[in-house]
């Protein structure tokens, strides 16, 4: 199809841009933000395992994520888009399959890490089958309606969630591999073909330019000699970029991912433990909050694009800290107490996501120093890696203070973000406006 063609039918209606296989995109929805997230804590629980457990579970789920853009190098240089996406859901499903017969949690695991590596060769590739094969005039309602899939999945799974709560847990998990290897059929269907790839050449960052000033030591000597050192011509060039509004932009982005990380590694048990509300109640709430976000996600970006990405991301984060706030005030209170309000603060939490999220994009782009596309790296690998690091750190802190250290962690980590942010450039600054 060529691109003028294109241009002549973008007033068609929207159903033009969806292709079958976005079903398969919509089960990764359902399955990596609506099931798995939502059974791997109160599986892990009651399976008898420590509370610190839950937070190694899921920062191992986390990161097997983390070489995601290795998947999407491979495909893209060797044209693997097919085994690649096919792969991931085959991964997936193994070790779906393989968690509910499994107790000890040293195979528990490379299990959700496998999980993660599916996750994230299916999430990195299903995007490129839109850039690398259909027009440019066509990027945006694609991948538009190709992330609807997606957020109509976890709506999916979420309810799903709610419901297998109350029941056999390996059930769910045994749904959600049943659903993965079910997408291996659906998502043949319309698939564009790794022989039709469209030649696009996609910025890059230009990492030699960058690391020139690195140094190798000398080749022999103690252990301590068998580094590289950085001149300090070089590690100007290499700080000064990030030491402006880019630079504080992603410490708070670091900070926001971070500080999260330990409530959604533990929130069904938080919810239920703190405030009194079920995990079936707590899977329904953020569904609704799912639903509602679908919406917020178009608001968002035409808010960003009449007032700024960076209003727009302080609207997120005030959101977000209100809905913290909220569940902070409320610890001390016995669990039964104010249900309602916690529950609103639940989704005050979940509702900023999608302002967040679409501010952050916006505002890294007209920030950066390296380019659009190095600044959607730096974007993904700053909160993958401080989702797992906060996962991680989830556990000790549970086990020596217990649940209501959650909300606090989050207070403190997004007044930083606050703070960190304030520091910058005004809107009226932003390149894009």
């Amino acid at each position: 199809m060529r691109d003028g063609v294109a241009a002549d039918r973008s007033s068609g209606s929207a159903p033009q841009y969806l292709a079958p296989w976005y079903l398969a995109y919509l089960i990764l929805g359902l399955i990596n933000s609506g099931i798995l997230p939502f059974l791997l804590p109160l599986a892990v629980a009651r399976n008898g395992h420590d509370l610190d457990s839950i937070g190694y579970v899921v920062g191992a789920y986390n990161a097997g994520q983390l070489p995601a853009p290795l998947f999407g190098l491979l495909a893209e240089r060797r044209w693997l888009f097919r085994p690649v996406f096919f792969g991931g859901f085959l991964v997936l499903a193994v070790g779906l399959a393989a968690i509910p017969a499994i107790s000890a949690l040293g195979l528990w695991v490379p299990l959700v890490v496998l999980c993660g590596l599916g996750v994230g060769a299916i999430a990195t590739v299903a995007p490129l089958f839109v850039v690398d094969f259909a027009p440019k005039s066509e990027w945006n309602p694609r991948i538009g309606w190709l992330q609807s899939c997606n957020g109509a999945g976890q709506l999916i799974g979420l309810l799903l969630a709610g419901l297998i709560a109350r029941g056999a847990l390996a059930c769910g998990f045994w749904l959600a591999a049943a659903l993965s290897a079910l997408a291996i059929v659906v998502g043949r269907i319309g698939l564009p073909a790794d022989g039709r790839r469209r030649s696009i050449r996609l910025p890059r960052l230009d990492w030699g330019a960058l690391m020139a000033g690195f140094q190798a030591g000398p080749p022999a000597g103690g252990l301590l000699q068998h580094s590289h050192h950085l001149q300090g011509a070089a590690w100007r060039r290499l700080l000064k970029p990030l030491g402006g509004g880019f630079g504080r932009f992603m410490l708070a982005w670091v900070a926001v991912n971070f500080g999260v990380a330990p409530f959604f590694a533990y929130y069904p048990l938080l919810m239920q433990a703190n405030y009194g509300i079920t995990p079936a109640a707590t899977a329904f709430c953020y569904a609704l909050a799912a639903a509602i976000g679908i919406a917020i996600f178009v608001l968002t970006g035409r808010f960003a694009q009449q007032y700024g990405a960076r209003c727009a991301f302080r609207i997120g984060l005030a959101v977000r800290l209100a809905g913290f706030g909220i569940l902070l005030v409320l610890t001390p209170m016995p669990p039964s107490r104010a249900p309602a309000a916690a529950a609103l603060g639940f989704l005050l939490v979940m509702l900023a996501w999608p302002v967040l999220s679409v501010s952050a994009t916006g505002l890294a782009a007209s920030l950066t120093p390296f380019g659009e596309g190095a600044a959607m790296g730096f974007l993904a690998a700053g909160g993958a890696i401080a989702t797992v690091l906060g996962s991680f750190l989830a556990g000790p802190l549970v086990m020596a203070l217990g649940y209501q250290v959650i909300p606090l962690f989050a207070v403190a980590a997004l007044s930083g973000a606050v703070l960190l942010i304030r520091k910058g450039r005004p809107a009226s600054e932003e390149a894009h406006d």
